[in-house]
């Protein structure tokens, strides 16, 4: 198998290579616009926008600069934007990296700051929108002075979903780094080596190239006497041996643009009868999600079609599909006998990004396999930004 940086083309390539990767000062323009059209709409003069700790995408996806700890951004129609970073020795990287923002130090206490700054923009309060996970005290600080608050939060996951040109570069970069990822677990995997172990080597693809970690989640038993039918969080001190079944989801980002590759390996040993007629469940459900998704499609569509999980005796744990590139958005699907609650109103349309995921396990969940990975709606059907064969591994 040969995955790596050599499949990107001219311009995702560039996107890789560049000092700083960034969008295009027109493109952060439009999603601003498309922000400040939605305040219009719902009548808000300001809009907050926090993250922390490397968490989220908000701040990035309006201002180019990735939060390291607590950022906010402050947008005003006709005002020029204002990003404050909470630490002093950050304000040179985010001065470098943010597009179209006056970057300002939060003197450690960045919620004071930014109300502060709303005071002096808008002097007579106002209805004031919130993007991110404000704590209570936090988000009473930087609201003090505003009429009324207004919880943005949704709206913002609708502007995520269908993604740009742009955006979908970046997403298969960070697709083929995940790609990447699990081209190594599969080519170091084997008998005596821990999880632990073999998560360091996955995760080693693909830091060289920009990429940071996400998940590698693995689940590990022994295929005789399975016991594991959904891949655990955090891998553990457990060494690999022959007859085992390794199922695994592995996500790395670009810059907050990620991938998600799902599949099963045997070690050492064919597949049993039962992991066999679980994969061979997996791969229709895929197949048969796949050739229905397109522009049109709704989540009804998806879920009629995953009938044939409970026609192979069935189910899942995971849930079915969810949509991807920006967080974890719509529609979050299940399946008849393990829903996701209730079937959403979902329109599918051209450029949105999903995950396609089949976790299929035995009704007493002691066994489970899964496959699939990130997919993006084309103009007649989609197509898979994941590039890593599918198929069961054999190890």
């Amino acid at each position: 198998m040969d995955i790596g940086i050599h499949l990107l083309d001219e311009n995702e390539r560039a996107i890789l290579d560049a000092h700083y990767p960034a969008f295009s000062g027109e493109e952060i323009s439009a999603r601003r616009d498309r922000v400040f059209a939605e305040m219009a709409e719902q009548t808000v003069d300001a809009l907050v926008v926090a993250e922390y700790e490397f968490s989220g995408g908000a701040v990035q996806w309006l201002s180019n600069w990735p939060a390291t700890t607590t950022a906010v951004l402050l947008l005003v129609p006709g005002k020029p934007a204002q990003l404050i970073v909470e630490h002093y020795n950050h304000m040179p990287h985010a001065g470098q990296m943010a597009t179209d923002a006056e970057v300002i130090w939060g003197e450690r206490k960045p919620f004071e700051v930014a109300r502060d700054r709303l005071k002096k923009i808008l002097p007579s309060g106002g209805r004031l929108g919130v993007i991110g996970r404000l704590a209570p005290d936090a988000q009473s600080s930087i609201a003090a002075d505003a009429s009324e608050v207004v919880d943005m939060n949704a709206t913002y996951g609708r502007l995520r979903l269908v993604k740009t040109d742009a955006e979908i570069s970046w997403l298969k970069i960070g697709a083929l780094l995940s790609d990447m990822a699990l081209q190594a677990m599969v080519d170091t995997v084997t008998p005596g080596i821990t999880e632990r172990e073999l998560s360091a080597a996955t995760q080693a693809a693909y830091l060289p190239h920009g990429g940071a970690h996400v998940i590698e989640f693995m689940g590990v038993t022994q295929m005789a006497d399975p016991h594991c039918c959904v891949p655990p969080q955090f891998p553990s001190t457990r060494r690999f041996r022959e007859g085992d079944v390794l199922v695994t989801e592995i996500t790395s980002h670009f810059w907050n643009y990620s991938g998600q590759v799902l599949r099963t390996m045997t070690i050492g040993a064919e597949p049993t009868s039962l992991y066999q007629d679980l994969h061979d469940a997996a791969t229709r459900v895929l197949t048969d999600i796949e050739a229905t998704l397109r522009p049109g499609c709704t989540a009804q569509d998806i879920i009629d079609v995953s009938s044939s999980i409970e026609d192979a005796g069935f189910t899942i744990w995971d849930d079915l599909t969810h949509g991807y590139g920006g967080g974890y958005l719509a529609p979050v699907l299940g399946c008849a006998s393990r829903p996701s609650g209730p079937v959403p109103d979902f329109t599918f349309q051209k450029n949105m990004t999903l995950v396609v995921q089949p976790n299929i396990i035995t009704p007493d969940a002691k066994a489970g396999v899964q496959t699939g990975g990130l997919v993006r709606i084309t103009k007649d059907g989609c197509e898979r930004l994941q590039r890593y064969p599918s198929g069961l591994i054999r190890i």
